[in-house]
């Protein structure tokens, strides 16, 4: 299991503490340069390997699939929480030899027409219905393989299901995993899904990934 964090110590202590019933075999935190001691938090959780790399969400995945030695990688957001035994079905998922990797469906820790109904559509397994906040898992020797998270500024998870998709089979399970709707909530649910569909659009048109951040930094709210 692999954390990136960026000042995230309200969470990080709750989320490791959340995963004492999971069986994995090695939790690594990244952190990006964390002011609010998010690395001295996690570094103090038995269990837990605390690394630092430089900031970006698909640069400090990748220092942390290269530090782990597991057969099955799990990436996995600080404000995101598992269901039971996703570990189990994880592996269940990868007995089958065509998969190469996948990810959960999406719920939210808040209620509201528009989140549930967003939280609805990841059940489709399309490049608009799924994100890295579903919890990504693939094998190691496929994420290797395909060259990894692009070290982008965005879409850095979409670019590695693309990746995988070359490879094998990209999953969905049945089960969901718990995220947090404040990005949603504070920028404006119908806002901020606008601004996704923009990117995603703009993406496939061929705009590359620094320009759409800059472009999405200079409209967010």
């Amino acid at each position: 299991m692999i954390v990136p964090t960026l000042n995230e110590a309200p969470r990080i202590a709750a989320l490791l503490a959340s995963l004492g019933a999971q069986v994995f075999r090695e939790r690594i935190v990244v952190d990006g340069g964390s002011k609010d001691g998010t690395f001295q938090i996690a570094e103090r959780v038995l269990g837990v390997t605390a690394i630092a790399s430089p900031r970006g969400r698909g640069a400090q995945l990748n220092a942390g699939a290269a530090r782990a030695r597991s057969e099955i990688l799990l990436f996995l957001h600080a404000d995101t929480r598992l269901p039971d035994n996703a570990g189990a079905m994880i592996a269940a998922a990868l007995d089958d030899p065509s998969v190469v990797g996948g990810c959960f469906r999406l719920s939210f820790d808040e209620p509201g027409v528009l989140l549930s109904l967003y939280a609805w559509t990841t059940r489709f397994e399309t490049g608009a219905t799924t994100f890295g906040d579903q919890a990504f898992f693939a094998r190691a020797s496929a994420f290797h393989r395909c060259g990894g998270f692009p070290e982008w500024p965005v879409l850095e998870d979409v670019e590695l299901r693309r990746r995988l998709k070359t490879l094998g089979r990209f999953v969905k399970l049945d089960a969901v995993v718990i995220t947090s709707a404040r990005r949603f909530v504070g920028e404006g649910i119908v806002r901020r899904q606008a601004m996704n569909a923009a990117i995603l659009a703009l993406h496939r048109m061929g705009v590359n990934a620094a320009m759409l951040a800059r472009w999405y930094r200079s409209n967010k709210q």
